[in-house]
């Protein structure tokens, strides 16, 4: 009798990293019909990552980990709290006319010290103790990326 009990209790303990590596009910994206086809975009996004510059990729990284909660992975202002009590919104990156007035000079002052001291809202806070400058420089250059094309 005991030895059923070890042998379910194994059993139990073999199907658990099983499940977890079968993926625990992990909904496929949206539009994405089969496994093939989100292999295929994950090697496209892949291959277009191997042939970016380490300065956008490391400003793309730090974006995402530290900007995009706000002004969302596209750079278009549509973050987590897009719609949201926060105001003003976050500034769009792909708007181009937007973009043609911001220097980088002051793209790198708005990252460092915060977006007011720039004379905009105070809600963007300075990441200038968080961030060393050649990664303040990679942000610039991947914010730029976005209103380019």
């Amino acid at each position: 009798m005991k030895t059923k009990v070890k042998i379910s209790k194994f059993a139990l303990l073999a199907a658990i990293p099983a499940l977890m590596l079968a993926g625990c009910g992990k909904q496929p994206a949206k539009g994405k019909s089969n496994a093939k086809s989100a292999g295929a975009d994950s090697l496209a996004a892949a291959e277009a990552n191997a042939n970016m510059p380490f300065e956008i990729k490391e400003g793309k990284r730090l974006f995402n980990h530290y900007c995009a909660v706000c002004h969302g992975e596209s750079g278009d202002g549509t973050g987590q709290y897009y719609g949201s009590s926060l105001q003003p919104t976050p500034a769009n990156f792909t708007d181009k006319a937007f973009m043609k007035t911001i220097s980088d000079e002051t793209l790198t002052k708005s990252i460092t010290e915060g977006t007011a001291s720039v004379g905009k809202s105070n809600m963007c806070p300075p990441w200038g103790k968080t961030f060393e400058s050649d990664e303040i420089e990679c942000l610039v250059a991947y914010i730029k990326t976005f209103s380019k094309g």
